[in-house]
C-alpha cells in the first residue's frame, strides 16, 4: 500500500489486514469498519479510503458486494474532493464490480470505463488498469459473448509482468480459464487455471485454490472426467472451509451435484444440493438459490419424487419473482416511457430547455420553473437556485421547490461564519458530489447546519457563474443514502447548463433595456439643450459640456447599433459549429437509445457496442472542437463592445507593466521557439491607464504567435521603448515573420478583417489595439512591414494620457 496515509497506525493496521483477509475474511471485515469510522471521526480521508477499498474486495469475494455499496461511494467522494486521480480509479473499481454483482451492466461498464480513463490519467501502476479489463471482459461474458471477454481477460494478462501481485495474476487466469472454456478451447482453459492453482497454493490464497479447483472440475465435466472432478471439488470444498469461503462453497455444492446427477443418483444430488441451500439462505445468496430450486426440482422429477420436485420447483419460481420484483420499478419506468405514460428524461430536460421563460430570462419566474422540472427529471425530494451575495457573503435562497408540499419557497441565508469549509468550496468554483454529505470533505458543515434538519443525506451542486452574479443549483436527496450515477449526475448538469443560460438570457434583456433607456435619455437631453441655449446664454459653456456628454453617449449607442450589422457575419460563422455540433449531438442520441434497446433485449453484441464506442468517440471530438470554436468566437466579438474609457488611471512603471503581460503570456510561449527580446530602460513612469496599455502588448505579441510565426518554428520578436522628448516615449514593435502583403496594410486594422476567417481568427486583434492606441491612450500607431521578412508596429505614447470624459474636469474641482 503506498505510503500516502497520515497516521502510521491506520498504514499498519490496513497493511496487517491485507495480509490475513484471506484467510479470515469476517474478522478483516469487522476490523475494516472499525478503521472506516475512526478516520470519520478524525477526517481523515486517505484512511478512510484505503479501508473502503479493502472493505469493499472482502464483502465482493463473500459475494456481499452490494452491502458494500454505500461506503465506496462516500469513498468516491473523499478521493474526488482531494483530487486524488489514483485511488479515485481504484474505488471506481470495486463500485463497478458491486454494480456487476446485481446485474447492473450499464452502471458497471462506466465505472470501468472510468477506471481506465483515470489510471491513464494519472500514469499510475497498472493493477486498476487491469482489473477493469477483468470487469469489462466479465460484463461480455455474463451477456453471452465469451470470446470477447477472452480478449479482455487477455490484454490483463499481458501487463501482468509489470506488478509484483500474484494474487491479481491468479484472478486474471482463472478468469481468462473460465472463458477460454465457454469458447471450446479446453485445453487452453486447463493450463491458465493450473496456472492460477499454482500461485495459488504457493502463496496460500486458499479463496482462489478453491475457485481454481472448482472451475478446473468443469472442464473436466464437460470432458466426462466425473471422477477427477469429484476429486477436485472436494480439493476446493476443503479450501473453501479453511477461510470460510461460503460463496464458493455453495457453487461447489452445486456442481457435485451435477455429478451425481450425471451418475444418475438422483437421491445424492438432492442431498448434495440441500446442503448447498443451507448456505445459501444462511447468507442471502438468493441467484444461487433459485437455481439450487431448480436443479432439485429437476433431479426430483427424474426419480420420480413429484411432491419434491413441485414444492422445489414452487421456491424456485418465488425466488425468480423476488428477483424480477427488484428491478420491476425500473423496468415499470422504462416500459411507462415507451409507451408514453411516463416522459423519458430526455424528454423532461428537451422540454424544460425550450420553455419560453428559459428564453424571456425573467428572473422572477425561471428559477421556479426550473427547479420544479429539475425535481422531476432526477426525481429528488427538494431543489434549490441560490445566489451568493458579494457584499455580505451570504448565500441567498432564490427559490426552492419542495417535492413533498408540491410548492416553491424561501430558504434562510447560509452563512460563511456556520458553514466556512461549504464556503471555502464555493470558492473553488468546483462541483459538489456528495453521495453522503455528512461525511463529505466539503460538505459536512452544510449537512449540520442546513440538510440535516431537512433530513437529506445526499446533495449535488453545481456553481453558475455569470457577469449578473454567482450562483449555484443544489439537489437535495430526502431518506437514505442516495449514491449518484453518472447518469444522475450529467442531467443536473444539463440542467445547470440550462439555469446558465436562463441567466444569460436575463443579462442580454438587462442590456438591451439599457440601451433603450439610453435612447431616450439621449432624445430627452437634446430637447432640452435646446431648450437651455434659448433661456440661458450665460449657461453656454455648461450646456457645451452637457451636450459633448451627450454625444458621447450618442456615439456609444452608434457603434452599438453598427454591432448589429456585425452579427449576421458572427452568425454566419457560429452556424457551421454549432451545426455540425448539433448533427454529431443528434446521432449519439440516436446511438445511444439504440444501443439501449439492444441492451434491453439482451442483444447485444460486440460489433454493436464497438459501433457505438467509436460513434461516440468521434462525434464527443467533434462536438468538443466545435463548442470551443464557438466559444471563441463569442468571447471575441465581445471585446468589441467593451467600454474602454471606463478603465482605471494610475501611475505605473512601464518596464514592470510590460514584464508582467510577458509572464502572463509564458504558458503560450513556452511550448515553443519563439523569443521575445525586451530592451525598455528602467523607471520610465507613465501616469495612463494600464489595462489598456497591457491588453495593446498582448494583442501584439498574440498577433506575431498567430498569424506572423504560422510557418517558422523559432521566431524572434522585439519591443524596444525609448524616450521620445520630455512628454513621450516611442515604442517599436517588430517579428521576423512572414509580414504584411502591402495591398493588405491598409486593411489590417479594420474590424473582422482576417486572413484567418473560420480557421481561428476573428481579425478584432488589430482593430483592438489601433482603438486603444488613438483612443484612450492618445496615442499615434504606424505600421512597416515587407512580405516574408519582417513587421514592425511604431507607437508613440505620452507619459501622461489625455483625460477622457468619464474623468472630473479640473474645473469641475472644488476650490
Amino acid at each position: 500500500m503506498p505510503d500516502l496515509i497520515e497516521s502510521t497506525s491506520f498504514s499498519q493496521e490496513i497493511a496487517r489486514i491485507e495480509r490475513c483477509w484471506h484467510h479470515t475474511p469476517a474478522q478483516a471485515r469487522a476490523e475494516c469498519e472499525v478503521l472506516i469510522q475512526q478516520a470519520r471521526e478524525q477526517r481523515d480521508p486517505l484512511s478512510q479510503i484505503y479501508a473502503a477499498e479493502l472493505y469493499g474486495k472482502i464483502m465482493d469475494h463473500e459475494g456481499k458486494a452490494l452491502e458494500a455499496r454505500n461506503l465506496l461511494y462516500e469513498a468516491i467522494q473523499q478521493a474526488q474532493a482531494i483530487h486524488n486521480f489514483p485511488l479515485e480509479a481504484r474505488i471506481h473499481e470495486q463500485i463497478a464490480r458491486s454494480h456487476y454483482s446485481v446485474g447492473d451492466y450499464r452502471t458497471a461498464l462506466q465505472n470501468w470505463l472510468r477506471c481506465i480513463e483515470l489510471s491513464e490519467l494519472a500514469d499510475s501502476e497498472p493493477t486498476i488498469w487491469m482489473l477493469a479489463k477483468v470487469g469489462l471482459g466479465q460484463i461480455y461474458d455474463a451477456l453471452g459473448d465469451p470470446e470477447t471477454a477472452v480478449i479482455f481477460h487477455q490484454a490483463a494478462a499481458e501487463r501482468s509482468n509489470e506488478v509484483n501481485d500474484p494474487y491479481l495474476d491468479a484472478k486474471i487466469q482463472i478468469n481468462l480459464g473460465v472463458n477460454l472454456q465457454k469458447c471450446g478451447r479446453s485445453t487452453e482453459a486447463t493450463k491458465a487455471l493450473n496456472r492460477a492453482l499454482t500461485i495459488c497454493l504457493q502463496h496460500n490464497y486458499h479463496d482462489y485454490t478453491a475457485e481454481s479447483y472448482f472451475r478446473l472440475s468443469e472442464v473436466a465435466i464437460q470432458q466426462g472426467e466425473l471422477d477427477q472432478a469429484m476429486s477436485q471439488l472436494e480439493q476446493a470444498l476443503l479450501f473453501a472451509r479453511k477461510v470460510n469461503y461460503r460463496w464458493g462453497e455453495a457453487n461447489i455444492f452445486n456442481a457435485m451435484a451435477e455429478i451425481y446427477a450425471l451418475r444418475q443418483d438422483w437421491l445424492k444430488a438432492i442431498e448434495t444440493l440441500h446442503h448447498g441451500q443451507d448456505i445459501s439462505i444462511q447468507n442471502d445468496f438468493s441467484h444461487i438459490l433459485m437455481r439450487q430450486h431448480i436443479a432439485a426440482a429437476s433431479y426430483a422429477e427424474r426419480m420420480f419424487n413429484l411432491p419434491l420436485a413441485l414444492a422445489e420447483l414452487k421456491a424456485g419460481f418465488e425466488f425468480q419473482q423476488k428477483l424480477n420484483a427488484s428491478s420491476q420499478p425500473n423496468q415499470r419506468k422504462e416500459l411507462e416511457q415507451q409507451t408514453g405514460l411516463r416522459s423519458s428524461v430526455s424528454n423532461m430536460i428537451i422540454d424544460l430547455a425550450n420553455h419560453p421563460a428559459i428564453e424571456e430570462g425573467e428572473f422572477s419566474n425561471f428559477p421556479s420553473i426550473i427547479c420544479q422540472a429539475a425535481s422531476q427529471i432526477l426525481e429528488v425530494a427538494r431543489v434549490g437556485f441560490w445566489q451568493l451575495d458579494e457584499q455580505s457573503q451570504q448565500l441567498r435562497c432564490i427559490c426552492l421547490f419542495d417535492q413533498a408540499s408540491s410548492s416553491s419557497q424561501i430558504e434562510a441565508p447560509l452563512r460563511p461564519t456556520d458553514m466556512p469549509i461549504f464556503f471555502n468550496w464555493l470558492s473553488q468554483h468546483k462541483s459538489l458530489i456528495a453521495h453522503d454529505a455528512l461525511h463529505h470533505p466539503d460538505a459536512w458543515d452544510l449537512t449540520e447546519h442546513y440538510l440535516h434538519q431537512h433530513g437529506v443525506q445526499s446533495v449535488l451542486a453545481f456553481p453558475i457563474h455569470s457577469d449578473f452574479g454567482r450562483h449555484i443549483m443544489m439537489f437535495e436527496h430526502i431518506g437514505e443514502q442516495r449514491n449518484w450515477l453518472p447518469d444522475d449526475i450529467q442531467h443536473a448538469s444539463q440542467v445547470t447548463d440550462i439555469a446558465s443560460r436562463a441567466l444569460a438570457n436575463h443579462e442580454r434583456h438587462a442590456f438591451q433595456n439599457e440601451i433603450h433607456v439610453l435612447n431616450a435619455k439621449l432624445l430627452d437631453t437634446n430637447d432640452a439643450l435646446e431648450a437651455r441655449v434659448l433661456e440661458r446664454t450665460q449657461a453656454l459653456a455648461q450646456s457645451n459640456q452637457d451636450l459633448h456628454q451627450a454625444m458621447n453617449k450618442l456615439v456609444q449607442s452608434e457603434k452599438l447599433a453598427a454591432l448589429g450589422g456585425l452579427v449576421a457575419g458572427i452568425a454566419h460563422e457560429l452556424n457551421t459549429p454549432l451545426g455540425a455540433a448539433l448533427t454529431c449531438s443528434t446521432t449519439l442520441s440516436a446511438e445511444s437509445k439504440e444501443l439501449s434497446m439492444h441492451l434491453q433485449n439482451n442483444t447485444l453484441k460486440k460489433s454493436i457496442l464497438e459501433s457505438f464506442v467509436a460513434t461516440s468517440i468521434s462525434a464527443s471530438q467533434l462536438i468538443e472542437r466545435n463548442l470551443h470554436r464557438a466559444s471563441e468566437l463569442v468571447s471575441d466579438f465581445k471585446q468589441v463592445a467593451v467600454d474602454t474609457t471606463s478603465a482605471r488611471r494610475r501611475t505605473f512603471d512601464l518596464f514592470e507593466t510590460v514584464d508582467d503581460v510577458v509572464n502572463m503570456l509564458h504558458s503560450q510561449m513556452r511550448h515553443t521557439q519563439h523569443q521575445l527580446q525586451i530592451n525598455i530602460p528602467n523607471g520610465i513612469m507613465m501616469d495612463s491607464f494600464p489595462g489598456a496599455f497591457e491588453q495593446v502588448i498582448a494583442n501584439l505579441i498574440n498577433n506575431s504567435l498567430l498569424h506572423g510565426f504560422e510557418h517558422k518554428k523559432e521566431g524572434q520578436m522585439s519591443l524596444t521603448v525609448s524616450p521620445d522628448g520630455a512628454d513621450k516615449v516611442t515604442l517599436i514593435y517588430e517579428d521576423n515573420g512572414c509580414g504584411i502583403p502591402s495591398e493588405l496594410q491598409r486593411r489590417v486594422f479594420d474590424p473582422f478583417y482576417t486572413t484567418k476567417l473560420g480557421q481561428g481568427g476573428s481579425g478584432l486583434g488589430l482593430y483592438i489595439t489601433y482603438n486603444l492606441i488613438t483612443g484612450v491612450l492618445g496615442g499615434e500607431l504606424n505600421l512597416e512591414s515587407v512580405a516574408g521578412q519582417y513587421t514592425r508596429f511604431m507607437i508613440k505614447l505620452p507619459l501622461v494620457a489625455p483625460q477622457t470624459s468619464s474623468e472630473p474636469s479640473d474645473a469641475s474641482l472644488p476650490t
